[in-house]
């Protein structure tokens, strides 16, 4: 087991749509939770610096800034549940496929441990799965 979660991804649009559903408020509420039955609420200034919250239901939430914008092709940002006190880092890259698709990699890394890293791996491939619904709708 690893500390490091990598996991990618393929979506039929191109780079940008997939970067506004990681950056805009309204289109994170609708993907950015493992758990479909949970109300998410977001915050984000997507901008080098800026902040960004998500409320999953009241019980989970997690904060962090964002560290590095390339935008659409690469959004890095620390990433801390509000009842943890472990930072770790988050990286999104967002290739452009040559069928006009996108190959999104992401990566979550410094966990200390390897159990943490494991739940979480589970908890992105859920809400992977809802952010390709929702860019195929």
């Amino acid at each position: 087991m690893t500390n490091t979660i990598h996991l990618v991804r393929s979506f039929d649009c191109e780079p940008a749509r997939v970067w506004e559903a990681w950056t805009k408020p309204d289109l994170m509420d609708r993907w950015m939770c493992p758990n479909p039955e949970l109300r998410v609420s977001s915050h984000a200034d997507a901008r080098e610096g800026g902040a960004y919250r998500v409320n999953m239901g009241g019980e989970y939430i997690v904060s962090g800034s964002y560290t590095r914008l390339e935008e659409p092709a690469v959004l890095q940002c620390t990433w801390q549940w509000e009842h943890e006190t472990l930072t770790t880092l988050l990286c999104i890259e967002l290739n452009p496929t040559d069928e006009g698709g996108t190959e999104l990699t992401l990566e979550h890394c410094d966990f200390t441990e390897a159990s943490d890293a494991e739940g979480t791996k589970q908890g992105w491939e859920l809400s992977l799965d809802r952010l390709a619904q929702l860019l195929a709708s």
